[in-house]
C-alpha cells in the first residue's frame, strides 16, 4: 500500500539515526572509558546529554539544510548554523553543571559556564556529530543535482521525454508531461492537475521533483510544481495557472530563475 510505503520510509530514516546514536553511544564510552577504565559514568554521562545532541544533529539536517543550503542560501547556513552551534554548546554546558556534576560527578569542580575549554570541547563534539549525516545528505543532493542535469540534457529517447509512468493509488498511470498544470503536495500524498482530471500519489514532492524534466517544470514553494508553458500570468509572489494563484516561496525564487532563463517568455517572472 502507499501509505505503507511512505510510512516504511520514515521508519527506515528513524531506524537510521537509532542506529547512529546507538554506534556514537558505544564508540564514545569506549574511547573516552578506557582512559580511566570507567566505562559506566561515560556511558551514563552521555545518555544525559544525548537529547541536546541529538536534537542539534536532526535541526541541521532536516531542517536547515534543506531550507537554505539546498536552496543555495550559504550566507544564511552559515550565519543560522553558528548560532545553533553556541546555543547547543552553551546547553550543553548547562547539562553538565546542573545535572552530570551536581548529581552524579560531584566530586568534580565545576567551572564557569563561559568557560572557553569546556565550550570549545563541546563545540567540537559537535561538529563531530554532524559529519556522517551530513555527508549522507550531502550525498544525497548531489546524486539528486546529477540526475536533475541529465534531465536537462537532449535525450535521444523522445518517448522517455514526454512522459511518466507513476502509481497513483491503486493503478499505474502514463502523466504526459504536456497534460500537467502543477502539482500540489497536500498532507502525505501529492494531487496531480491535468487536462484529464486529478491524479494522486504517494510520492514525497521531492521525489516527483526529481522525476519531472528540468525543462518542462520548476519547484516554486513547498508545496508546488508547475509546469512552465501552462503559467497563464505571473508577479513577484504568484503565477497562476487555470485561473488558480499559486504561491511562489522567496527561497525558491533563484531556482525559478535558473529554470525561466530557458523560456525567454519568462525571464521577467521574479523581477516585478
Amino acid at each position: 500500500m502507499p501509505r505503507q510505503t511512505l510510512s516504511s520510509r520514515k521508519w527506515n530514516k528513524v531506524k537510521l539515526y537509532a542506529l547512529y546514536w546507538v554506534g556514537y553511544l558505544l564508540l564514545f564510552t569506549l574511547v573516552e572509558g578506557s582512559t580511566d577504565h570507567d566505562f559506566i559514568n561515560v556511558f551514563r554521562n552521555e545518555l544525559i546529554s544525548l537529547a541536546p545532541k541529538a536534537l542539534f544533529v536532526w535541526l541541521v539536517i532536516e531542517k536547515i539544510s534543506d531550507d537554505l543550503l539546498i536552496r543555495r542560501e550559504f550566507a544564511r547556513f552559515i550565519a543560522v548554523y553558528i548560532l545553533l552551534m553556541i546555543a547547543f554548546a552553551f546547553l550543553l554546558r548547562l547539562t553538565d553543571n546542573y545535572i552530570i556534576l551536581r548529581y552524579f560527578l560531584i566530586y568534580w569542580a565545576k567551572e564557569p559556564l563561559l568557560s572557553a575549554a569546556p565550550f570549545l570541547y563541546n563545540i567540537i563534539k559537535l561538529q563531530f556529530l554532524l559529519t556522517i549525516p551530513f555527508c549522507v545528505k550531502l550525498y544525497r543532493y548531489l546524486n539528486a543535482e546529477k540526475n536533475r542535469m541529465q534531465q536537462m540534457q537532449p535525450v535521444t529517447d523522445i518517448a522517455e521525454t514526454q512522459s511518466l509512468i507513476i502509481k497513483c493509488e491503486r493503478r499505474m498511470v502514463n502523466l504526459v508531461f504536456d497534460d500537467v498544470y502543477y502539482v500540489e503536495a497536500q498532507g502525505n500524498y501529492l494531487e496531480i492537475f491535468t487536462v484529464n482530471g486529478a491524479f494522486r500519489t504517494y510520492l514525497s514532492i521531492s521525489e516527483m521533483e526529481e522525476k519531472l524534466p528540468a525543462t518542462k517544470f520548476a519547484r516554486i514553494h513547498r508545496s508546488f510544481i508547475v509546469a512552465l508553458n501552462k503559467i497563464e500570468s505571473h508577479n513577484h509572489s504568484q503565477v497562476i495557472i487555470k485561473g488558480k494563484k499559486l504561491p511562489i516561496g522567496r527561497s525558491y525564487i533563484p531556482g525559478i530563475k535558473r529554470s525561466f532563463s530557458m523560456l525567454d517568455q519568462y525571464t521577467g517572472i521574479v523581477s516585478r
